[in-house]
């Protein structure tokens, strides 16, 4: 029996109806920002909106929630549901075992890789002469509680809305594969498009790390879990900058399948492929459910 595929236009509505609002918010962050940025710079003109660390990400992440909120507020099933995703869970602290738990095992896991490296090498541990005082511990204290919110944010607003948006109409692994690819684009708001032509590694390992955290948050169903692999993967880099005892080859002297930034490495990109098929093969069955 040939099958009845449905006719093409119906496709293209049930796409348009999850890219939709998603693109118009978009267009309405960019307006948005293009209003804010020169306001904010007559008021300090060192100000950026796009600033990878600061005030300026800060300002951003919270346009973007916002625009969130206001998405949500046409739907409440969608709304309630965001809140019951993203926030109530720190009613129960339960969450604290379980997100502390994901943070170790994926700050090992980076540690670890780092430690493969070195012996292989492509990196050296050199004497820093940082001292363990009250003032480094209050700054890698700090490092963590930024690393928790930039986690939190992050995992609220590409898996725990933009995933939820997607999966309403599609399944759960193309929604992740939809929601990991606006997670690779927004990590360059000036040029997004660079991340798949000419910065395609660093954009390749944003698109894995981001597929990587949807799995985790399908197959869990609990956004503190994916909040505690990205926080444990982040804080090792973070902690590395307040003690940097581990150096590098210079990018002449690595091969090519190694980068200074892991996210660039093609060495990481290939762990990223088998642990993400490995998690796809398991749980296929629930990656690829049909919508209801």
């Amino acid at each position: 029996m040939i099958p009845i595929l449905p006719p093409p236009h119906l496709n293209m509505q049930k796409f348009w109806k999850v890219i939709g609002p998603i693109l118009l918010s978009a267009l309405s962050i960019f307006i948005s920002a293009l209003i804010l940025q020169p306001m904010a710079c007559w008021l300090d003109p060192t100000f950026s909106l796009l600033a990878n660390r600061g005030i300026g990400k800060i300002g951003i992440t919270v346009l973007v929630i916002w625009h969130i909120l206001l998405l949500l507020f046409s739907t409440k099933s969608m709304l309630a549901d965001f809140f019951q995703t993203n926030v109530n869970f720190f009613k129960n602290k339960k969450w604290i075992f379980s997100f502390l738990k994901m943070f170790a095992i994926f700050a090992f896991l980076h540690a670890a890789f780092l430690a493969v490296l070195v012996i292989a090498g492509y990196a050296s541990i050199v004497e820093v002469s940082v001292k363990f005082n009250f003032s480094l511990i209050s700054k890698i204290f700090v490092g963590f509680v930024a690393t928790f919110f930039l986690a939190w944010t992050e995992e609220m607003i590409f898996r725990g809305t933009v995933y939820k948006i997607f999966v309403q109409e599609l399944n759960p692994l193309i929604s992740a594969l939809c929601a990991s690819l606006i997670f690779t684009l927004a990590h360059n708001l000036t040029n997004p498009i660079a991340l798949v032509t000419y910065d395609w590694k660093l954009g390749a390992g944003l698109f894995l790390l981001g597929l990587l955290l949807n799995l985790i948050f399908i197959i869990t169903g609990k956004l503190y879990a994916g909040m505690g692999a990205h926080a444990g993967l982040v804080f090792v880099k973070v902690f590395l900058r307040r003690v940097p005892f581990l150096i590098f080859l210079s990018s002449a002297e690595l091969p090519f399948f190694m980068d200074k930034d892991l996210r660039q490495s093609v060495l990481v990109h290939l762990v990223f492929v088998i642990v993400n098929l490995i998690l796809i093969y398991k749980f296929k069955d629930k990656l690829l459910k049909k919508t209801a």
